[in-house]
């Protein structure tokens, strides 16, 4: 397990350690958000436009457990019970909060619409949306990449590399 914090004064780490741990949270911090499936553009695209991912928010939560569970026994099969069960804990915590960051966005996506669709458009409204929906991501990419370092102290900087392989295997 991986208990050190890299938030003390004066830590430095090795460029390359740091450089591997950055690309592993940006990639699940691309997953995660992918995944979560906040879709504010609609028509069954993430956020990420991958389509087929918005469907994910909308599985019931019992659904939604048992999607975390068979993603986390793939992406971190060399973890131990222990460690992915945490894991697994970490993540549906993570998509429990996101829950309503996505109803959000699916009433958003049809203000947008819904304002488009006016006589007049009123560019203010827009803008003030566009502004609220930035102001919404930067709350869900907090809370996603807070889950990231979570999990990521869980595993071992080994199992954290075997996981990334297994993640950009599953990406292209």
């Amino acid at each position: 397990m991986n208990t050190h914090n890299d938030n003390h004064a004066g830590h430095t780490a090795a460029p390359a350690r740091r450089s591997g741990r950055r690309w592993l949270i940006t990639a699940v911090l691309a997953a995660a958000v992918s995944a979560a499936g906040v879709s504010f553009a609609g028509g069954g695209a993430g956020l990420l436009g991958h389509p087929g991912h918005a469907g994910h928010m909308a599985m019931d939560p019992a659904a939604m457990d048992a999607h975390v569970d068979k993603m986390v026994a793939q992406l971190a099969a060399g973890a131990s019970p222990d460690q992915k069960a945490r894991v697994a804990a970490i993540a549906k915590s993570a998509m429990a909060d996101l829950r309503p960051a996505h109803e959000q966005f699916r009433r958003a996506h049809a203000q947008a619409h819904t304002l488009l669709m006016a006589p007049v458009i009123d560019r203010a409204a827009l803008e003030q949306l566009r502004a609220t929906q930035i102001q919404q991501a930067d709350v869900i990419s907090r809370r996603i990449l807070a889950a990231v370092e979570d999990a990521a102290d869980v595993l071992t900087p080994e199992q954290r590399a075997a996981f990334a392989e297994r993640l950009k295997q599953r990406m292209h």
